[in-house]
């Protein structure tokens, strides 16, 4: 069986959460919430039809959906969105799932599992973040990679459902990841167009299907990463005034916060016009996030995010810019690419003033952790799987698992190991 140490049950979703960011649905439950849905619920044709059915008028906000019972306007689909009602329980959906927030009255959304007996005594039925709505519920079990993002060591690595089977995906450039218990800390995907820049429009014509969705797929990935490192910079600017550093680390940083949201909304904009749905990020959990802020774990943190994390972002955009075809992505990518490298170049200023501020002790254990860093991310590239894509979609900026393991490779190699060096004074271990 798949371990899950410490379960508690969340109030507001009512899935059994693990310790280890494993969260499943044990039991069918009852959702609750806290917003009531419009007046007049479940007034004039609000009983008719099974909840989670479109209503039959368009709307604009969930007043509008005051005939249907639980009225809500789902906005999925941006060009004419639909009243449909809320669930309680799973027999408000036609063989779906009553997903619950605690906010909102429940969603229907697919289902593959409703409960962990429907995945077997090795499975659990765990939510999957949707692109373009609500979790979705699929089995997972010991034939799975992952079950959860800390089970992805690869540098802003997620754990995603690929073809029925939980697979790593790193085929992504993570910018700053926000690094929470060692894990990656990612918002989900939201249907929202205010993170959105409609006049990014690149072209669809030659793509399949297929194609558009797998690359809406990878944009919106982008930008819950880069959505993601703007939070990152946000709790390092506040590092960086709790340890009195120099202004003009600050200012670096105020710029690269600027930096992560512009990219988040060119990640997101590229994902809602490959996928003609709008998409940007939901709520983004930041608990945890301020645990340990003395300067050697400061130093430790940025080693990871920055000094690899940025310097792996850096080079893997300027990849993909090289390998695109398209204008607008090539455009997006190269503004990706220049200000990563920016922002690898902060983390390794900060670190040269961080050696200065420590004792030789200090100094000898962040050589320790930076040696300790390359070589793990070094084997992980090495040994972690690498998933093969279409190679036209190079041409929209998403790069194979074989180019993408020889740029990690170089970067920590070629790049990232002899500029500790050079900042240690010695050689890390491996450099040349």
């Amino acid at each position: 069986m798949l371990a899950c140490p410490n379960p508690t049950i969340d109030p507001k979703t009512k899935l059994t959460s693990c310790s280890n960011g494993l969260r499943h649905r044990a039991q069918p439950t009852t959702c609750s919430y806290t917003n009531p849905p419009p007046l007049n619920d479940g007034g004039a044709g609000g009983e008719a039809g099974a909840a989670g059915a479109p209503g039959s008028v368009g709307c604009f906000t969930d007043a509008d959906c005051r005939s249907v019972l639980r009225g809500y306007c789902d906005n999925t689909d941006q060009v004419e969105p639909q009243c449909r009602s809320g669930c309680l329980t799973d027999s408000d959906c036609d063989g779906g799932v009553c997903a619950c927030n605690g906010i909102d009255s429940g969603r229907c959304t697919y289902a593959e599992c409703r409960t962990d007996a429907d995945c077997g005594t090795d499975g659990y039925c765990a939510p999957e973040p949707g692109i373009c709505g609500p979790d979705t519920f699929h089995c997972i079990t010991l034939k799975d990679e992952c079950a959860t993002t800390a089970d992805c060591k690869l540098v802003g690595g997620v754990c995603q459902l690929q073809n029925g089977r939980h697979v790593c995906q790193g085929n992504a450039v993570c910018g700053r990841p926000f690094l929470i218990a060692d894990a990656p800390r990612l918002a989900a995907i939201a249907a929202r167009a205010d993170w959105l820049d409609a006049t990014l429009a690149p072209e669809l014509g030659d793509l399949t299907p297929v194609q558009r969705a797998q690359l809406a797929a990878h944009w919106a990935r982008l930008g819950q990463m880069e959505h993601a490192s703007i939070a990152a910079f946000a709790r390092f600017n506040l590092q960086l005034l709790s340890l009195g550093a120099p202004s003009d680390l600050i200012e670096a940083c105020n710029r690269a916060l600027t930096d992560e949201t512009a990219h988040a909304r060119l990640c997101f904009s590229l994902a809602s016009a490959y996928g003609a749905t709008a998409v940007g990020p939901a709520a983004l959990d930041i608990g945890r996030c301020f645990e340990e802020n003395d300067l050697l774990s400061i130093a430790k943190l940025v080693l990871r995010e920055g000094c690899v994390g940025e310097t792996v972002a850096s080079l893997e955009a300027i990849a993909a810019a090289e390998a695109a075809c398209d204008p607008v992505v090539v455009r997006a990518l190269t503004r990706i690419a220049r200000d990563e490298l920016n922002h690898a170049q902060l983390a390794f200023e900060f670190l040269r003033w961080a050696l200065t501020q420590s004792s030789a002790e200090v100094r000898q254990e962040l050589e320790n952790e930076a040696n300790e860093q390359l070589a793990r991310f070094e084997s992980e590239v090495l040994n972690g799987s690498r998933n093969q894509t279409d190679a036209a979609l190079a041409q929209h900026g998403l790069l194979d698992g074989d180019a993408l393991r020889t740029i990690h490779l170089a970067a920590a190699r070629d790049v990232a190991r002899p500029l500790l060096a050079a900042l240690f004074g010695v050689g890390v271990s491996g450099a040349a």
